[in-house]
């Protein structure tokens, strides 16, 4: 087990974190104020961000947001000038940004698969690289917590699309911290089980489903909390461990003794029969 997050470690430390206007990143900015960190938080919504100002009370003089829809073909290109415009040197990015949606893959819509997609994986691959690049030049020691899942040791049908993005996201963070380590930069990742976020109605889930046959009320049965889910990741990279996995969570890996394919066919016959809401 970790010891408690140490304020000395993040006491001043510039932080980036993205998708930060809820879920997980809303919580992971709330603790890391609480630690005296300097952080950025970045999201989509504006008014997301006007709530995290709120709920960041006393800690507010820390805070600073970018409304940014990160998916725009010239949003990082924009951010790292943000950075420079405010003399801002991150010594730590929680790549935390990312979506899902749940069905038959030959049944969602391709443009959401493909939105889904580009966030997922190539705007957490271009903001790693550009905010590495940007440590390398001012000789910073940073480090660099991508956020994947669980689904990243598991092709889980209904979610094929997505639980293959977070496979990329592992296989990508274990990859550049071997090509970042020279630098002094680490590089992990973290991954959640289901967590009580968002994402839920984004995937097309009802969190307050009343149907005991349906994936929805399970899901929601099973479900973490977003405070030691987020508590994982501060505690994760202070560490500088490699993988993060918050609680139960941890058993999943358990399922690497299994091939994929029987692996992925268990997963369907369990919820296969259950109703999505």
């Amino acid at each position: 087990m970790f010891k408690r997050p140490s304020a000395n470690f993040w006491r001043n430390r510039s932080v980036l974190v993205t998708g930060a206007g809820s879920g997980i990143g809303r919580e992971i900015t709330l603790q890391l104020l609480r630690l005296e960190a300097r952080v950025l938080a970045v999201s989509l919504r504006e008014d997301e961000l006007e709530t995290l100002q709120i709920n960041a009370g006393k800690n507010i003089d820390r805070l600073s947001t970018l409304t940014m829809d990160l998916t725009d073909a010239q949003a990082i290109d924009q951010l790292m000038k943000h950075l420079n415009e405010q003399s801002i040197s991150v010594e730590v990015l929680i790549n935390n940004a990312g979506t899902a949606l749940y069905g038959p893959q030959i049944e969602l819509n391709p443009v959401k698969v493909h939105n889904m997609l580009n966030l997922n994986v190539q705007v957490l691959t271009a903001l790693a690289s550009r905010i590495a690049n940007h440590m390398i030049e001012k000789g910073i020691p940073g480090r660099i917590l991508n956020v994947a899942s669980i689904a990243a040791f598991a092709p889980v049908p209904n979610l094929a699309a997505y639980s293959a993005s977070k496979h990329y996201v592992l296989a990508f963070s274990n990859a550049l911290a071997q090509e970042l380590k020279p630098y002094g930069i680490h590089v992990g990742s973290l991954c959640p089980g289901i967590t009580k976020t968002p994402i839920f109605e984004r995937m097309g889930l009802n969190p307050r489903s009343s149907n005991k046959t349906s994936v929805s009320f399970w899901t929601e049965r099973v479900a973490m909390s977003v405070i030691p889910v987020a508590t994982c990741a501060i505690h994760a990279i202070e560490n500088k461990a490699a993988v993060a996995l918050p609680g139960i969570n941890r058993l999943v890996t358990v399922g690497r003794l299994i091939p994929g394919q029987h692996l992925s066919s268990l997963i369907f016959r369990i919820i296969s029969n259950r109703e999505s809401a």
